[in-house]
């Protein structure tokens, strides 16, 4: 790998992790999970979804009540509120750190959900409660980030990031060594 860095390797698929959220948030809110209301969820067919649960009743994470209702193991209890957890930490950050509107924060926190490691859930939970105790602190990020442009010039003179600038360097082109 370029980076050095170890891939993180997973127990279980992004869809796995996915279907485990959506029993656990349904079975939340309702008290019950119906594969169809599961399905409903996530936006599958519920064939798809019954498929993709074999291997989760396979692994012991998923089983089914006496009236075929889904529910979730211990173990399959305690890795849903594991994602859940990394699920609302990122999307808290997106929203109210960085500003995202609520429906893009919601889609990549879906994504950032199954990568972040807990110690990075952790650390960005430490800065979201930061924020909401010190009300100094935050309106000064907020004022601060809301005017914020970043400034980019060629990597000999950059000492913002050290990686390789997006920003195109040819002679003349726009972000060479100015303003974006």
């Amino acid at each position: 790998m370029l980076s050095g860095k170890q891939p993180r390797v997973r127990e279980l698929s992004a869809s796995h992790e996915h279907y485990l959220r959506a029993i656990w948030e349904v079975r939340s809110t309702r008290g019950y999970a119906r594969l169809s209301d599961v399905a409903r969820e996530l936006g599958v067919a519920p064939p798809t979804l019954s498929v993709g649960l074999k291997p989760l009743e396979a692994r012991g994470l998923v089983a089914h009540d006496d009236r075929r209702f889904l529910v979730l193991t211990p173990d399959g209890e305690r890795v849903a509120r594991q994602v859940h957890h990394r699920f609302a930490v990122a999307r808290a950050f997106l929203r109210d750190v960085l500003g995202l509107p609520e429906d893009r924060a919601l889609s990549e926190a879906c994504l950032l959900e199954h990568d972040m490691s807990p110690a990075t859930a952790e650390r960005l939970l430490d800065l979201l409660k930061l924020l909401r105790d010190d009300g100094e602190l935050r309106e000064a990020l907020e004022r601060r980030l809301r005017g914020y442009e970043r400034n980019c010039h060629p990597p000999v003179e950059c000492s913002t990031c050290d990686l390789a600038c997006m920003v195109d360097l040819a002679p003349g082109a726009p972000g060479a060594g100015g303003p974006r």
